[in-house]
């Protein structure tokens, strides 16, 4: 499955437990290895909550563990409807961060309205890379995000994210965003644990929208454009809610083949 562009390989282990937990993490750096297994940005594991309709777990293309990815929840909360472990409207979601609150609905195309939760803003400070000194906003929604605004998004943002990825004032790493203000707010997102570049980060644009939004560049609904499709971002009571669309691409059978 994709949420704009940023795809997935889901793993329903709602009933039974497919991949035992010690062997998760090699097991998804081979299946979303785009040339020796299926090839995501990342795996989602769809298992049984008994505090929630179902418990969401997400894995990054290079096996590391992930409390929340936007995107992704997207396509989780459209697959735990389609198959039935919850119903068509509100759902409720428990991920390693929280219990996540989503609305589901299908008009044409499937939809689904995410409450993120309050993003927290960190601080901001100036960054020289490459030669250039950027303003970086620190973040946290969920996962830890920069947020560059920036005049001109055409050029090549891997080796400057990946360097602002990498400081040591990260501890932790973190996603990096750079924004251009316009009618609309658009983003280009380097993910952590993808190690580059992806069409859409769902979390990068809640992020990208609050600071946007904290330095009066946009009001409490923001539409956004990354490279794999819109979203849109709105703000009620401090909290941040994101909209956008889950594609079901196919469903198939791993190869015994596949050794992890």
């Amino acid at each position: 499955m994709h949420g704009n562009g940023n795809d997935f390989i889901i793993f329903d282990e709602f009933k039974n437990i497919l991949v035992s937990e010690e062997k998760k993490s090699k097991f998804v750096r081979v299946v979303c290895d785009r040339n020796f297994g299926i090839g995501a940005d990342g795996a989602i594991f769809v298992q049984n909550s008994k505090v929630a309709n179902a418990k969401f777990r997400y894995f990054n293309r290079d096996g590391s563990e992930a409390a929340m990815c936007g995107n992704g929840i997207r396509c989780f909360a459209r697959y735990v409807v389609e198959k039935g472990y919850a119903k068509e409207g509100k759902i409720s979601v428990e991920t390693l961060a929280n219990i996540l609150e989503l609305d589901v609905w299908k008009d044409k195309k499937w939809w689904i309205r995410v409450e993120v939760g309050r993003p927290f803003y960190l601080w901001s400070k100036k960054m020289e890379v490459g030669g250039k000194v950027y303003e970086v906003h620190s973040t946290f929604v969920g996962v830890p995000h920069a947020v560059i605004i920036v005049e001109d998004l055409d050029f090549d943002i891997v080796p400057d994210a990946k360097f602002i990825r990498w400081h040591p004032i990260f501890p932790e790493g973190t996603n990096v965003n750079f924004v251009k203000v316009e009618k609309s707010v658009l983003v280009r997102t380097y993910e952590r644990g993808v190690e580059g570049e992806t069409l859409s980060c769902g979390t990068g644009s809640v992020a990208s929208a609050f600071v946007a939004r904290k330095l009066n560049l946009v009001g409490d609904r923001v539409e956004i454009k990354t490279r794999g499709g819109p979203l849109t971002v709105e703000f009620k009571d401090e909290k941040a809610y994101m909209i956008g669309s889950a594609t079901k691409v196919f469903e198939g059978v791993l190869s015994e083949e596949v050794v992890f």
